[in-house]
């Protein structure tokens, strides 16, 4: 016992997580809240760069600037609200942690993720169209998923066990009857149905309710005219709920299972949105620091599935999904970004002041 722990604190690399056949991290024993298997301070490094970008790409622009503000607030409130009155899910520790299983990194990650995701849907179609909202939902995933999908096996958070525990001996605040849970965080029966259904770790509506989230803070901005901030953040998240009756009635209709009924919605409406839209006139010019953002965040992630801490976690359907994914939203963020143009970039400062 004395040497494991001796190994343990010179950081010592740890073995190979048991998996199931889909590769599903499932510890014998619950974790304690630092427990995890992996570290997060690589993490912290990337999401506070992609911030820094953000944060260089607003200047000179109080829309921007405020969007951005928007942004850090929606990850606040979500992680917050997630914890205490649903008990989702954990972060791992980081350099800096705003609580108990939210580190800064998980708040501060909102700020690239929406910004971009919005940003960038209004540079791919006309913003007042019926397909601006679904190509942003799109974009949040695209951005998202990558990172959504190796979170699990390599130790950036923790979804809830089977019993509902999050994690052992967590002192966090909760309403109501979790709260009187001694165990520790603990998920409400909602969320464990919600998130019940999984794969390589990951419940399948995870990635679907951020492609909602996309959507419907892109519907409030169309609602308002673009000019609030505060209600896309508190709004948007409570009209995207509307994809999950649309969901289980997809589920209901085929007898199909969510993982089925998730990627039916999310590939149709996507496809339809692509097909069918108009792109923005002007097309929009090159925005190579817009770029940098999804550009460094996809190739980040997908480095760390092949050659990473996820090269030893992560099964290799999952390597290839994440690969996949990366490659396919960066080439829609490039489009979006004036470097894969449909038109012939705005040339003249009448255009461009367009983009400004």
């Amino acid at each position: 016992t004395r040497a494991r722990s001796s190994r343990r604190r010179r950081g010592a690399p740890l073995r190979r997580a048991p998996a199931t056949k889909w590769g599903v991290y499932s510890p014998k024993t619950p974790m304690t809240v630092d427990e995890f298997p992996g570290s997060v301070h690589s993490l912290d490094v990337l999401v506070f760069t992609l911030v820094l970008l953000v944060l260089a790409h607003t200047r000179g622009s109080p829309w921007k600037l405020a969007l951005a503000a928007a942004s850090l607030a929606l990850g606040l409130l979500t992680e917050q609200l997630s914890l205490r009155l649903g008990g989702t899910h954990c972060h791992a520790s980081g350099i800096v942690n705003v609580s108990t299983c939210s580190s800064a990194n998980s708040v501060f990650w909102y700020i690239p993720w929406v910004y971009t995701g919005v940003t960038c849907a209004r540079r791919l179609t006309d913003e007042r169209s019926w397909a601006f909202p679904l190509l942003s939902g799109m974009l949040f995933f695209g951005l998202c998923g990558v990172y959504e999908a190796q979170g699990p096996l390599v130790g950036w958070w923790r979804w809830p066990a089977a019993d509902g525990l999050v994690a052992s001996g967590c002192t966090i605040w909760q309403a109501g009857p979790l709260g009187l849970d001694a165990r520790g965080l603990v998920a409400s029966p909602h969320v464990m149905e919600a998130l019940g259904e999984r794969l390589f770790g990951v419940p399948v509506m995870a990635p679907y309710f951020h492609f909602a989230f996309g959507w419907g803070i892109a519907v409030v901005y169309q609602l308002t005219a673009f000019k609030s901030h505060a209600l896309p953040v508190l709004l948007g998240p409570t009209i995207a709920l509307v994809w999950d009756p649309a969901m289980r009635a997809v589920c209901t209709a085929f007898g199909a299972s969510k993982l089925a009924a998730v990627c039916a919605l999310m590939l149709g409406s996507t496809f339809a949105a692509l097909a069918l839209s108009a792109p923005p006139q002007p097309s929009p010019p090159r925005d190579l620091l817009l770029f940098s953002i999804p550009l460094l965040s996809g190739t980040t992630f997908a480095l760390h599935a092949i050659v990473g801490a996820g090269a030893l976690r992560e099964p290799p359907e999952l390597k290839l999904f994440v690969v996949t994914l990366a490659l396919c939203a960066t080439l829609l963020f490039a489009r979006s970004c004036g470097l894969l143009p449909r038109m012939p970039i705005a040339s003249t400062a009448t255009e461009a002041k367009k983009w400004a």
